[in-house]
């Protein structure tokens, strides 16, 4: 299984996207009002440094992934040890990301459907994929739907300036100052930490030279989509309105109406909302069983899928409403525990030991 680094790139940018355009507004404008840009601007930067982090260690070990350098860094049993956390992460995330994909689709377009068929149905595309194609079938993917991604938000931005009230993004600093505009950049940086799961991706680069540019342009493009997203929702509803709304930026699409005839835009927002979380989900499912199985040692990678899609679709169903998931999993998960954790610690405390011992690895074998 092999990658480029234009697919790398289309990979990062179509799952970083769209969860952040739709749910980070509603996370961050609460602490920092008509200022939710400069807290956007802040977490793109956040997650840029998360991304030189994450790449600069990975390239360390070109030849290996997350779960094998941590290995090679602190022996085998404390690199086994410091995996565990990861496991929960990605067990946890898998059924977020798929349970919110299930409510979004539910919510906008099926609501006569039961939920559980959704994500039946969304799971058995996603193990499809990953079975029989791998990584490098999920790369196709996003080189194949990113551009459509790209396209939809760049057109649904600009069919927006039509209703835009420019005056609502002012005062500037004056209303939420510095305080609120940190408080409000934590919740949409968080949405970029994702972007450790490339860790178990960067082995599997054709060129892993370009690992860090690629990555690089995906999360600054992703970052610059979702501050101009927040903006527009700014402009559209206010500073107030957007705190009490699921996904603002979706609702914002609602109003779209050019001379009367461009109308309805938001089932193309829904299309690549699909799209994102085909993808997102595609490839959180691979590099769980695939990280699993380095774990346990199993050649045959693709015999845990049957194990671990049922528990994530189990775990899928355990919030009672829509709203539960990305805030409950936001606010009680992922910024306490993960955030400082798995992204940021870690990683830290293996880019220390690594550059202690003062090697890197030179091993051939590349994961397959």
């Amino acid at each position: 299984m092999r990658i480029s680094g234009r697919q790398l790139f289309w990979l990062v940018f179509s799952i970083e996207i769209m969860l952040a355009m739709l749910y980070s507004v509603s996370a961050t404008v609460t602490a920092a009002g008509q200022d939710t840009w400069i807290s956007m601007l802040l977490a793109g930067l956040i997650g840029l440094g998360i991304v030189l982090l994450i790449v600069k260690l990975s390239m360390r070990y070109p030849q290996q992934t997350f779960v094998q350098y941590s290995q090679t860094i602190m022996g085998k049993w404390a690199g086994r040890l410091l995996i565990v956390p990861y496991f929960i992460m990605w067990i946890f995330l898998n059924s977020m990301v798929l349970r919110n994909s299930a409510d979004f689709v539910y919510l906008a377009l099926f609501t006569k459907t039961p939920l559980y068929v959704i994500m039946v149905t969304l799971m058995i595309l996603v193990v499809y994929v990953v079975f029989t194609g791998g990584l490098t079938g999920i790369a196709r993917c996003g080189e194949l739907m990113g551009p459509i991604i790209l396209v939809v938000i760049l057109g649904t931005c600009l069919l927006s300036i039509n209703h835009l009230n420019w005056h609502l993004l002012t005062p500037v600093f004056w209303d939420s100052g510095g305080t609120g505009i940190l408080k409000g950049t934590l919740p949409a940086a968080a949405f970029y930490g994702d972007v450790i799961m490339f860790s178990m991706v960067f082995a599997f680069m054709s060129n892993p030279k370009q690992a860090l540019s690629r990555t690089m342009w995906g999360i600054a493009l992703s970052s610059v989509l979702v501050l101009f997203g927040a903006a527009l929702v700014i402009m559209t509803f206010g500073p107030e309105l957007p705190a009490r709304m699921w996904a603002p930026f979706f609702g914002m699409t609602r109003f779209i109406s050019v001379l009367g005839f461009i109308q309805n835009v938001d089932i193309f927002v829904v299309v690549i909302w699909l799209f994102s979380a085909f993808i997102k989900l595609s490839l959180f499912l691979f590099v769980t069983v695939y990280g699993t199985a380095q774990w346990l040692n199993l050649k045959n990678w693709r015999s845990l899928i049957w194990v671990l899609a049922p528990l994530i679709l189990i775990f899928a169903l355990l919030p009672q409403n829509a709203t539960a998931p990305i805030k409950d999993y936001v606010q009680q998960f992922w910024l306490p525990y993960v955030i400082p954790i798995n992204v940021i610690g870690i990683p830290l405390l293996l880019w220390g030991v690594s550059m202690m011992r003062g090697k890197s690895s030179q091993r051939k074998e590349r994961p397959e």
